[in-house]
């Protein structure tokens, strides 16, 4: 996968509404003591970075 493809720019487009999750889920943990959510979505957001990283690696 080349910088700046199509299929780049819509794994960085999933990565950035997973980060924008992370952050709305942080701010919901100071009403709710349970932090399950931010870090799926946290992990999630990682993971789908650095499957990006792999991809532009090997192509």
């Amino acid at each position: 996968m080349k910088r700046g493809s199509k299929a780049d720019e819509i794994i960085t487009l999933i990565f950035m509404v997973l980060a924008i999750a992370t952050v709305v889920c942080y701010v919901m943990t100071f009403s709710s003591p349970d932090k399950m959510s931010f870090w799926i979505a946290g992990g999630a957001a990682v993971f789908v970075r650095l499957i990006q990283y792999v991809l532009r690696f090997f192509n």
